[in-house]
């Protein structure tokens, strides 16, 4: 029974070195046969045109009905090493021998699959890696084959085209230490504050009582109830929430920027990339983002992974602004009077701080990337930052230390 679905369009052919070898092999035998009037060397030189063509039937049959589409691949930062998948369907009536083609970032890739059974498919996967920020379109793939002779090749473009987000490069970060610092700096007059505890009966909400367990506070002991069941037993606390993060990122730039000015931008774009990542994975904190400019854009959420990189998302494509437009304090939600909240900015003593303060009635935190933070450590020391020397960062347990995220990825 054939096959009723209809071939994918735009199949070109291509004459590989052997066909082209083959080809002027053939051309010079019909030449010297003709001179020479050699009857069987223009008999070799039909023959050999004839499994040229023969080649090209052949080869178009084994691609008319494989399809290749590469799987989505989802926001990434760079310098992180991501898995591209491509998938390849024979939705003919016979098994096909077919090459494919993933024509990404970097070297290209070739897989062989020889003998694809009719109706069955094939994912083939390679490791790709961003060097820099932005949207990166990807070519489609391409499905080839030369069976059998490898004279002639057919040549057939897979399904669409798809486009990566490539996140600004996130660096290393101490959890609480970034954690402390920002609740401990309240605004950018360089002042710190000690955070105040309110005495309280309950450390949350009591979920119930249950009996002692070894580690347990001797301060949960409920001894009520340890007397009344003549057992020890404790309060069993909810977890008290955490508190929320207002993330606002300027990315400015003069009317003539230089080098130095662009690798501010860059700095602080990798600088708000790693707390919006750090919070999300290791603070369990609910985080709004706010990237200002002619149009500020919001993204608040959840604290996870998927989150975190759709957040990040605005500033893969961000460009540098002269002078950043208003932020309206709508956006901020709900839990903004309770919210640690920083403006990042790609210059120093950014005025932005001041006007979210004096508009809300709250103050913000302001650093760049020339501000020294002790739990922070760039990717890269990019052009005009400068670093952090050893001796203005705290000690950090290994373990604390966020390592770049494609040592996470790479096995």
């Amino acid at each position: 029974m054939r096959s009723t679905t209809a071939p994918v369009p735009g199949t070109r052919y291509r004459l590989t070195r052997e066909g082209l070898a083959w080809v002027g092999t053939a051309a010079l035998l019909a030449a010297l046969a003709w001179l020479k009037s050699l009857n069987v060397l223009l008999l070799i030189a039909y023959m050999m045109f004839g499994l040229l063509a023969l080649n090209g039937l052949l080869s178009r049959r084994q691609v008319r009905y494989v399809t290749a589409s590469r799987i989505p691949l989802p926001p990434v930062y760079a310098g992180e090493e991501g898995r591209v998948w491509v998938v390849v369907r024979n939705r003919g009536d016979y098994p096909v021998t077919v090459s494919v083609v993933e024509p990404g970032v970097g070297a290209s890739s070739n897989w062989v699959l020889a003998g694809l059974v009719a109706g069955a498919s094939a994912e083939c996967s390679r490791q790709v890696s961003f060097p820099h920020r932005g949207r990166v379109e990807l070519p489609a793939p391409v499905v080839t084959s030369g069976f059998p002779f490898g004279f002639l090749q057919c040549i057939q473009p897979g399904e669409g085209r798809d486009e990566v987000v490539v996140l600004p490069e996130v660096g290393g970060a101490d959890p609480l230490g970034m954690w402390r610092w920002l609740q401990r700096h309240p605004g950018n007059e360089g002042r710190t504050r000690k955070i105040l505890r309110v005495a309280t009966a309950d450390q949350a909400d009591v979920r119930g009582i249950r009996p002692y367990r070894p580690g347990d506070s001797i301060r949960a002991v409920h001894w009520r109830s340890t007397a009344r069941r003549r057992e020890l037993m404790v309060r069993e606390y909810d977890t008290a929430p955490t508190s929320e993060l207002v993330l606002v990122v300027e990315p400015w730039l003069p009317k003539v920027p230089s080098e130095r000015d662009l690798g501010n931008l860059e700095a602080a774009l990798s600088l708000a990339a790693t707390i919006i990542r750090t919070s999300c994975l290791h603070l369990d904190t609910r985080i709004t983002v706010v990237l200002a400019g002619v149009e500020s854009i919001v993204r608040a959420g959840p604290p996870t992974e998927a989150f975190a990189r759709v957040a990040t998302a605005p500033l893969a494509t961000a460009e540098g602004v002269v002078a950043p437009g208003t932020v309206d304090p709508a956006v901020f939600g709900r839990g903004f009077t309770a919210a640690v909240r920083v403006v990042v900015s790609s210059r120093p003593a950014s005025p932005l701080a001041m006007s979210l303060t004096q508009t809300t009635g709250r103050l913000f935190v302001a650093i760049d990337p020339s501000t020294g933070l002790p739990w922070y450590q760039p990717p890269r020391t990019a052009p005009g930052v400068k670093p952090v020397r050893d001796d203005q960062r705290q000690p950090k347990h290994p373990l604390s230390i966020l390592p770049p995220p494609g040592e996470e990825l790479r096995t």
